[in-house]
């Protein structure tokens, strides 16, 4: 089971208790087989904490959302849990009963905002808190599950050990699942793919696995049937996680284009293009495949003219008057030239000899740009094509490796 987990607090800086129990938390999810792909630590505002339960529902099988205990926090969690499950706030009896319960057992007298806090998703199931009013919650929709849970040290520590960790494992029924992955790849051949996994794809488990390719943009679709041991499954999957890492993009059905702006889109970034060489394929490409590319596309200049390269990207024209072009320098100065006029967080270019297959590209933003040579061979839109998923593939590579120190404001 995948297993999201999320901590709103308002910094990074929390105890070294509630660290140490963070911890307890990951490790123990470790050693009862769950992989733990999320832990934030968010500031308090809504639309990021929004963003980033997003996420984690659509990448996860369960999420553990743990905020502060802190009234206006605590409700915008709920509230923001209604969002996603489509839900509406009502006073739940069973977070009411528990509320006065604690209130009567520690003989505390109960403040205005306490009684507020027995509201939950109507779709909301009470996990019980007997060390303050502020109540745990579990919603559930198509096997998906989010926990909300109070940060404070005994209150985390009792009601993920004696009711969360419990369930999850009750719940944990993955091996007896149908399972299938997708891994998307881009830059390897289909022949070279099977040659690649050829002893994966013989093992004998009956896990199947089926490798497609088209123009450099490959799928691997691995198919394994319920009840397989989980040792098995884990050995073969991460195997081909490994060989294909130097091609691998995502592990989701999705396109270089689609990916582009999931990357972007979520750190709100725009993308700027000056193109020769592909035509305007960069820009095309992406509104032909995306609903919202006008969201991350800032400006597309398409400059297959030396004087247009001149006048719109300002690139200087003593590139031009030599014997033999330095594609490398021209896509550089393409590249920075869009960058200073557009206004856009990162910038793409490309250039090069569409006859010979030689493209050269750039990609970069204010803290650098990087420019790369490659060959492609076939028919000019083929050509075309190749230099896409290339250029695509690049840009995905160095967003995710942050080379352009982008999405610091993402917390």
């Amino acid at each position: 089971m995948k297993i999201g987990l999320i901590t709103v607090s308002n910094s990074e800086l929390m105890s070294s208790n509630k660290q140490n129990i963070l911890s307890q938390i990951c490790s123990t999810l470790y050693k009862n087989k769950q992989d733990v792909l999320l832990s934030n630590v968010l500031k308090s505002e809504a639309s990021v904490v929004s963003e980033n339960l997003k996420l984690a529902y659509s990448t996860c099988d369960a999420t553990i959302l743990i905020c502060e205990n802190e009234w206006d926090k605590f409700y915008m969690c709920k509230k923001l849990l209604c969002d996603l499950f489509n839900s509406k706030m009502e006073n739940n009896e069973y977070a009411k009963k528990n509320i006065d319960e604690y209130a009567k057992e520690m003989n505390v007298p109960l403040q205005k905002e306490d009684g507020s806090l027995s509201q939950m998703p109507e779709v909301a199931r009470t996990i019980k808190n007997p060390f303050s009013a502020y109540q745990g919650c579990l919603c559930e929709k198509e096997e998906k599950l989010v926990f909300l849970l109070p940060l404070e040290e005994n209150e985390l520590y009792h009601m993920f050990f004696s009711s969360v960790m419990p369930f999850i494992i009750s719940n944990n029924k993955e091996d007896l699942k149908d399972k299938t992955y997708i891994l998307r790849t881009f830059g390897i051949k289909l022949s070279d793919l099977r040659h690649l996994l050829r002893d994966e794809i013989r093992n004998k488990y009956s896990i199947e696995i089926i490798c497609s390719e088209r123009m450099l943009r490959g799928e691997i679709i691995i198919k394994i049937k319920g009840g397989t041991r989980s040792d098995a499954q884990k050995n073969i999957v991460s195997k081909v996680y490994t060989k294909l890492l130097p091609y691998f993009y995502s592990e989701r059905d999705e396109s270089l284009e689609e990916f582009i702006y999931t990357l972007l889109s979520i750190r709100k970034l725009k993308l700027s293009f000056a193109e020769d060489f592909t035509a305007g394929a960069l820009t095309s490409s992406l509104y032909n495949n995306l609903e919202n590319a006008s969201e991350i596309i800032s400006e597309s200049i398409v400059a297959t003219d030396d004087n247009s390269k001149i006048k719109l990207l300002g690139v200087e024209k003593s590139i031009f008057k030599k014997s033999v072009i330095d594609y490398s320098e021209l896509a550089y100065q393409m590249a920075l030239g869009i960058l200073e006029n557009s206004g856009a967080d990162i910038v793409v270019s490309s250039c090069g000899d569409v006859k010979k297959g030689i493209v050269t590209f750039a990609v970069g933003n204010s803290e650098g740009i990087h420019v790369f040579n490659e060959k492609v061979s076939g028919s000019t839109q083929e050509k075309i094509d190749l230099a896409t998923g290339m250029i695509f593939f690049h840009l995905i590579k160095k967003i995710k490796q942050d080379d352009f120190h982008i999405g610091k404001s993402v917390t």
